[in-house]
């Protein structure tokens, strides 16, 4: 197994040769654990951690070395992904379960469930760009909120704003659906002529 010694070249220049030996056996490892795109995704953003490593020209990486970091990327993702889905059904069971005590038994039980799921993604796609951002990064995806705020160009406390406020107009939406409002729906305006 070949390994670079990294103390006498510059950080790119030590990446993008990490990169050209090591790339198509990192995704192959993620691969076994990820679809097409999240192994890319993971893969990729193994490099990118690199390149940030404080001591990087001090490094002798190896393939292991690599390996590790997109296992723990995608550990992170999966970790973060479940906890999603905890918040989510949090929210939508619950009210199901109040709607079933409170009605009697209705035959589509199983269609109700999917226009709840399709409820949260309408109170999603309500969010701002930047709370949709942050929720993506730092709950689906599982990145750090120094990751997220790197990719987004803003602080760590931007980044954690977004995110906080975020859930909170989610909790909101789906509580003021739950009683039968319509949430925060755009206002529609009619045109008279």
């Amino acid at each position: 197994m070949q390994e670079i010694n990294t103390r006498k070249r510059d950080r790119a220049e030590i990446v993008l040769d990490l990169f050209e030996m090591y790339h198509d056996r990192v995704y192959a490892f993620a691969r076994k654990s990820a679809e097409p795109a999240v192994a890319e995704d993971a893969t990729q953003e193994a490099f990118v951690r690199l390149l940030q490593h404080p001591r990087l020209e001090e490094l002798d990486i190896s393939i292991s070395y690599l390996l590790k970091i997109v296992h723990n990327i995608l550990r992170r993702r999966f970790t973060r992904s479940v906890r999603l889905r905890e918040i989510v059904e949090e929210k939508i069971k619950p009210r199901i379960r109040q709607n079933e005590e409170d009605s009697s038994p209705q035959p589509l039980r199983v269609a109700e469930h999917f226009t709840n799921l399709g409820q949260v993604e309408q109170a999603f796609g309500r969010l701002s760009p930047d709370e949709r951002d942050a929720l993506r990064m730092i709950v689906c995806e599982g990145k750090s909120y120094a990751h997220a705020a790197r990719s987004l160009g803003v602080s760590v406390t931007t980044i954690n704003n977004w995110k906080h406020r975020g859930l909170s107009k989610l909790r909101g939406q789906l509580e003021s659906e739950g009683r039968g409002g319509r949430g925060h729906a755009p206002a529609r305006h009619s045109r008279s002529a």
